[in-house]
């Protein structure tokens, strides 16, 4: 009707909005992960049931926008706020699913790629916490009526519990996501300090990985109309809350999925000219310039090779540590011992070395062929298995 206050097209275009990004997003996960990556992770799949949870948030809204959610009771038929009090309460259920599994994927990504037992620690603890608080405030919610459809139905008798203890609870939740989401954007710092890349590289991966924050700017701009729970005036007065809840929703799986988009972003990059592969760099080894891994003063100590012969080292490892090419008469290969947790303090590489050269000149290579023993430290090792994982 023309002249009735009416705020539901806000909440529509937000739904609407939202739902877009966050599919077209996960689509572009799904399409790295199982195209240019060929793997389909745990996180993957808590992702894919929170996306399909968020369409179902969605789909509710926007049926109970029909029905008069953003509207006043004054302005609705009766049959119309049951209507849209019972879509609310399905909201409910979806908003619990979406959050806990989205929670869950994000930390189950993020163990993907640290190694330190700490590192895991905090990432445990973070989700139980989360998970935990979000259990709790699922049940509460969609029990908070004697019977259930008390909530959207007050024609039947029934008691619902005090609404100030539903906003009381939606502020604990959100205290657990606002802490949940700042560690898993802070956790990504530490874990790329270690990392045996560039700074360049590791400056790029930081906004990549610590994304998941962004969410958290719907759940604090929320913490100001939570206390409209208790308006009598439900639907009306509870709509930002709408808003910001999806908002919630759309972000975390938007950012979470922008997050694994690295190899996909490369290839796009590569297609257009605007990043070149680097497969391998070759260099002299001589007095001056002798590389070691680890950086250990033992090392340094080695024989140096003349300077006509060349070493190929590599750039990127594939998931089993290996990496195999032939270059300018070279062929290095290197197998990685495996190492299990922190059970081990140091991890070993045997590197094979052929060398063509029809040089004369007398150098520590018997019959072209070296097997040379490098001893990586424990720091060293972490460094490259994240880089592995992180696919850089």
């Amino acid at each position: 009707m023309d002249g009735v206050p009416n705020r539901g097209p806000e909440l529509f275009a937000v739904c609407v909005t939202l739902l877009v990004v966050s599919v077209v997003a996960f689509g572009l996960r799904m399409y790295t992960r199982l195209v240019i990556v060929k793997t389909w992770g745990l996180d993957d799949w808590f992702m894919s049931f929170a996306t399909i949870s968020f369409i179902l948030f969605v789909t509710s809204a926007i049926t109970g926008i029909h029905y008069g959610t953003g509207r006043h009771y004054a302005d609705l038929e009766h049959e119309d706020i049951k209507q849209a009090m019972k879509y609310w309460w399905l909201c409910y259920i979806w908003y619990c699913v979406t959050m806990i599994t989205s929670k869950i994927s994000i930390g189950v990504f993020l163990l993907r790629l640290t190694v330190s037992r700490i590192h895991h620690l905090i990432i445990y603890v973070v989700m139980l916490f989360t998970v935990a608080s979000g259990i709790v405030f699922f049940f509460v919610t969609i029990f908070q009526c004697s019977p259930i459809y008390y909530f959207w139905d007050k024609d039947v008798s029934g008691v619902c519990i005090n609404p100030e203890i539903i906003a009381a609870l939606t502020y604990l939740y959100s205290a657990f996501s606002v802490i949940c989401d700042f560690t898993f954007a802070i956790l990504p710092m530490f874990l790329i300090y270690t990392l045996q890349i560039d700074t360049k590289t590791k400056i790029a991966l930081i906004p990549i990985l610590s994304i998941g924050c962004v969410a958290s700017i719907a759940v604090v701009v929320r913490l100001g109309y939570i206390h409209n729970f208790t308006n009598p005036d439900f639907l009306w007065a509870t709509l930002d809350i709408a808003i910001w809840s999806t908002s919630e929703q759309g972000l975390a799986i938007t950012a979470a999925s922008l997050a694994t988009l690295r190899p996909l972003f490369r290839n796009v990059a590569q297609q257009l000219g605007m990043w070149t592969p680097r497969t391998r760099t070759s260099m002299p080894l001589s007095d001056d310039n002798f590389r070691t891994i680890g950086s250990t003063d033992k090392f340094k100590e080695r024989r140096p090779v003349p300077n006509d012969i060349s070493l190929a080292t590599f750039i990127h490892a594939d998931e089993e540590g290996a990496v195999k090419y032939n270059s300018d008469g070279i062929n290095f290969c290197n197998n990685f011992a495996k190492v299990q947790g922190d059970q081990s303090k140091n991890i070993y590489a045997t590197t094979t070395i052929s060398i063509s050269s029809d040089s004369n000149t007398e150098s520590p290579v018997a019959d072209n062929k070296q097997k040379v023993q490098w001893n990586l430290g424990r720091g060293h090792r972490r460094g490259n298995e994240s880089a592995e994982k992180l696919n850089v």
